[in-house]
């Protein structure tokens, strides 16, 4: 450990995944340790991943938020936005209301090919040009 680290911690950060069809124990903890490797990476301290159990459910999601703002965390990582949600527009709102509450960065490990190549919708003007 470098006397840098001992004198200045690295802020933390918090983890979330969702268990997705495919998705079982080995690769569960194959995504914690690329999440683990983009927080050493990005200079943060991956302290806690919240895991959803259940695919169509929000708890842990709704979980990693309180525990950011209680601790003042305000970056989360997470393994692509699928994660956040299989329908891509929700999993964009989602990764932006999760950015407002925590009032920080949400961290995407692999992006997708459509996460790259995508803009959000945008409407200007009510819809009208």
């Amino acid at each position: 450990m470098s006397g840098d680290t001992i004198n200045h911690p690295r802020p933390l950060c918090a983890g979330y995944l969702r268990r997705l069809d495919g998705v079982d124990e080995p690769v569960e903890q194959r995504l914690i340790a690329d999440m683990c490797a983009l927080a050493e990476r990005e200079g943060f301290t991956l302290t806690l991943v919240f895991i959803e159990k259940r695919p169509a459910r929000t708890a842990a999601l709704d979980a990693v938020t309180r525990y950011c703002q209680r601790h003042g965390i305000h970056d989360v990582v997470v393994p692509s936005r699928d994660h956040l949600n299989t329908l891509p527009s929700l999993a964009y709102l989602a990764e932006e209301l999760l950015h407002q509450d925590i009032g920080g960065q949400v961290w995407i490990v692999a992006p997708t090919e459509e996460e790259e190549s995508s803009c959000p919708l945008t409407i200007e003007n009510g819809g009208t040009t």
